[in-house]
């Protein structure tokens, strides 16, 4: 199984222990070889996809070029996606997680607050945090803009591994309860802006 995290500042991509990181410059360039690299060397049938919210450009081009995997007359996928509010709303439920998550979506000074109990968000400033313990935040690469405990998300075989706090939490696509997909949508979550052209 192929396991593609597209909601973060890089795509992370883990097979059979394998782990690559593409940084999102230039992404569209590098998607097809290495998609056609890991195919040829693994023969994957199977992607599990960490889908939203995460950057634009990420899941707008990552998802086409998933559903375009199962247009080649070659390549038959079957595509277990998730967006993260799912996937770690399983863990809120199991006590594990607490109920309340930064997401951060590459806007410097501004992030989202979302509480998985009103199963709502709203946008804050950083200096706005103001009770750390009862928050966590999804792992991204630049360290150096937050100091809140965050969890990762790591692969192995048929099941997803949530690390926080120097443990590790084991669940199984069927515990997830994600059907089987051929074609995925980008899930902005919070939608780009569209400028509107004046005529």
């Amino acid at each position: 199984m192929l396991f593609l995290n597209i909601s973060s500042d890089q795509v992370n991509i883990e097979i059979q222990n394998k782990k690559l990181r593409l940084d999102r410059d230039k992404i569209e360039n590098k998607i097809w070889p290495t998609l056609v690299k890991l195919y040829r060397k693994y023969n994957f049938s199977k992607i599990f996809l960490l889908n939203w919210p995460g950057w634009f450009t990420n899941l707008r081009v990552w998802t086409l070029a998933v559903n375009l995997l199962n247009t080649l007359e070659w390549w038959s996928i079957d595509i277990y996606s998730i967006s993260k509010i799912d996937f770690f709303n399983y863990f809120v439920n199991q006590n594990i997680l607490p109920n309340k998550w930064i997401i951060y979506i590459w806007q410097k000074k501004n992030i989202r607050l979302y509480d998985f109990e009103k199963q709502k968000y709203k946008t804050i400033k950083i200096n706005e945090i103001d009770n750390k313990e009862n928050l966590f935040f999804d792992l991204v690469y630049e360290k150096t803009y937050f100091d809140i405990e965050t969890v990762d998300i790591l692969s192995k075989n048929n099941s997803v591994i949530l690390k926080y706090k120097w443990n590790n939490f084991e669940v199984s696509l069927e515990k997830l309860n994600i059907k089987t997909q051929k074609m995925v949508e980008a899930n902005y979550f919070i939608q780009p802006i569209i400028w509107k052209q004046w005529q």
